[in-house]
């Protein structure tokens, strides 16, 4: 019996670590997606079995990588693999069900070209990253939104207009907004006369407090 063997825990691993023994060699003459997610099984066999040598719930730490390291010793295969791509193959396992799915909306020469479980990361992350780019509202331009107002402030201030020729007062001062008689005030003003209107109301402001002081 061969050092491989006496390292099986069950019937189940030693197929699938033959299973990925098999489809390991298949890949020195091409890349196949099914061939990856065998050898991704197997790896999280030993990546499970490495957690609980090291005591640990997570595929970190020291001590993990220590058993890991050493279970990955016992198959030669593995060791023709770099880092990345067993690190990737066992990410896909993880998140197989996503990636048949993505797999499913590929086109048959995409799905052949994405074989490789790096391949299959870096596609995921895109799709994944389009996804999560919410639409964006577009931004009125301030000279547009300013344009919109000025739009706004003039009708209503035409609509007090024809009011005013019809009832012989430019605006309601009990009703109107400060907006609207500012409006018309500024429109049928001109500079100078505005000018001693705001003097006019500031002294007058000034007047009445002094009278509210008294009054007090």
């Amino acid at each position: 019996m061969s050092d491989e063997q006496t390292n099986f825990d069950s019937a189940f691993e030693e197929l699938k670590a033959q299973e990925a023994a098999d489809a390991a060699d298949r890949l020195k003459r091409g890349q196949s997606w099914d061939d990856w997610n065998k050898i991704g099984v197997f790896l999280n066999i030993g990546r499970n079995k490495a957690m609980l040598r090291a005591g640990t719930n997570e595929p970190i730490g020291a001590r993990y990588i220590k058993a890991f390291s050493e279970w990955m010793t016992t198959y030669a295969w593995i060791g023709e693999i770099d880092k990345a791509t067993r690190t990737h193959a066992m990410w896909c396992v993880d998140h197989g069900d996503e990636l048949a799915k993505l797999r499913e909306n590929m086109g048959l020469t995409q799905r052949l070209s994405c074989n490789h479980p790096t391949t299959m990361r870096r596609r995921w992350d895109k799709a994944n990253k389009e996804t999560d780019k919410a639409p964006t509202e577009k931004k009125e331009p301030k000279s547009a939104a300013l344009e919109r107002e000025l739009e706004a402030v003039a009708a209503e201030r035409d609509k007090w207009r024809h009011k005013a020729e019809k009832d012989g007062s430019l605006f309601d001062l009990k009703n109107d907004s400060a907006k609207i008689i500012a409006s018309v005030i500024v429109q049928n003003m001109s500079p100078h006369r505005l000018r001693e209107l705001m003097k006019a109301l500031e002294a007058e402001n000034v007047r009445r407090k002094a009278v509210q002081k008294q009054a007090g």
